[in-house]
């Protein structure tokens, strides 16, 4: 798949969760207002988080597809994972702002009027429609291999859950006729909201802090290494991820004699090996050192028997 399919998936992903949540947002806020149902708006209120989340995935597709620059020479990937961590900070203050409204509300001394029967219906139809948006999303972020859409498609699939328990919760408040549920509900749909942005601000630590996310990425390069003669301990391996991609960079040891030319065809091959065992590399450094070198300045990378 080039990178420019790669994009348009992307945004066409966002325009349909921009166009489907708008209109979710629309009928859950409102009707949740007007048919006093406040776990039906805090609902609604996590589904308008989700537009700004396919808005901002929309303009962050064409940032991260840029080449790099003298500003930005490993590229503009990591754009989607500095997008993550907005998402998850605005997901966050949704939840927060949502949480203290609904406290605030629940003991103010106020009576509390029950839902109309319509909130019900607009919880059903809500269920329905997160679920295809779902499908179709995580199919495209899996497809394209794109965090930033996956973690909007699980955003997404967490929805449904609470729709369900809206729709419960409305249900309990029909049976028992105590309007006082619905408000307990929409502090949960609170909580749930908060628990979200906390979700996607963790997973998003990983490529910001120069990791790989994958701790058995290291398992398999030093297995590739033990596959070609003439190189001996690989270490100072570091792996982080940009995007969907990998940058490798270590260190061995060869034959002190060889030649420069010599040396260089062997981390050639420590290239192509690693190539081979490991896909989505977009760049490998192999640093080449005379057997039994000693540089007390190492302070960064993995050996293999670091992994014990």
């Amino acid at each position: 798949m080039t990178v420019d399919q790669r994009t348009k998936k992307i945004k066409k992903a966002s325009w349909a969760g921009i166009a489907g949540n708008g209109i979710l947002a629309v009928l859950k806020i409102g009707f949740g207002t007007i048919g006093g149902s406040a776990a039906l708006v805090g609902a609604g209120i996590d589904t308008a988080t989700d537009i700004v989340s396919s808005i901002v995935t929309l303009f962050t597709a064409d940032i991260a597809d840029k080449p790099p620059d003298k500003r930005h020479p490993y590229g503009h990937g990591r754009a989607e994972a500095i997008a993550a961590k907005l998402l998850s900070f605005i997901i966050m203050m949704a939840g927060l702002q949502l949480l203290i409204s609904t406290v605030l509300n629940l003991f103010n001394g106020e009576e509390k009027m029950m839902p109309r029967i319509y909130t019900v219906y607009i919880s059903i139809g809500a269920i329905g429609a997160k679920f295809i948006l779902y499908l179709y999303k995580i199919k495209i972020g899996r497809d394209v291999n794109s965090q930033m859409v996956i973690a909007d498609a699980l955003n997404m699939r967490a929805d449904i859950v609470l729709s369900a328990s809206v729709l419960a919760g409305l249900l309990i408040t029909y049976f028992t006729g105590l309007p006082i549920i619905d408000s307990i509900i929409a502090v949960g749909v609170s909580i749930w909201i908060l628990r979200n942005g906390i979700s996607i601000f963790m997973e998003s630590n990983d490529e910001l802090m120069e990791g790989s996310g994958d701790p058995e990425l290291y398992t398999r390069v030093f297995d590739a290494l033990k596959k070609v003669d003439g190189i001996s301990n690989p270490h100072r391996v570091r792996i982080r991820k940009i995007n969907t991609m990998y940058v490798i960079d270590l260190d061995i040891e060869v034959n002190g004699n060889l030649t420069v030319a010599e040396g260089h065809d062997l981390a050639k091959q420590a290239e192509e090996k690693l190539r081979s065992s490991i896909d989505d590399l977009y760049d490998v450094i192999v640093h080449v050192e005379p057997g039994g070198n000693f540089e007390d300045q190492e302070r960064y990378g993995l050996t293999e028997e670091s992994l014990d």
